[in-house]
């Protein structure tokens, strides 16, 4: 199972910070950082648009979409966006 959640703090900082309009999708991906057990983490890609998406969810006027290739990397965790005085970051929650 896919799941996440975006804080509304995220929501204002894509919004004001990152200058998305609402209706705009943003991408949800598997990002490689390099070799080692945590090799992948979470991607975020504000110009992207689905092509086989294994989920769409819309959140503060804005459509989140995981592509199926990129599932793998939510199964079974909760996915929560947030932001802070650094930016927008993620962290998993194991079921």
């Amino acid at each position: 199972m896919i799941s996440f959640v975006v804080s509304d703090q995220a929501i204002d900082s894509f919004k004001n910070e990152w200058d998305l309009e609402e209706g705009q999708y943003v991408r949800i991906y598997a990002k490689y950082v390099g070799g080692g057990s945590d090799a992948f983490t979470i991607g975020i890609n504000a110009s992207a648009t689905p092509v086989d998406p294994a989920l769409v969810q819309s959140i503060g006027g804005f459509h989140f979409f995981v592509e199926k290739t990129d599932a793998w990397i939510l199964e079974d965790e909760l996915l929560q966006i947030d932001c802070n005085e650094h930016g927008i970051f993620s962290s998993k929650i194991s079921y």
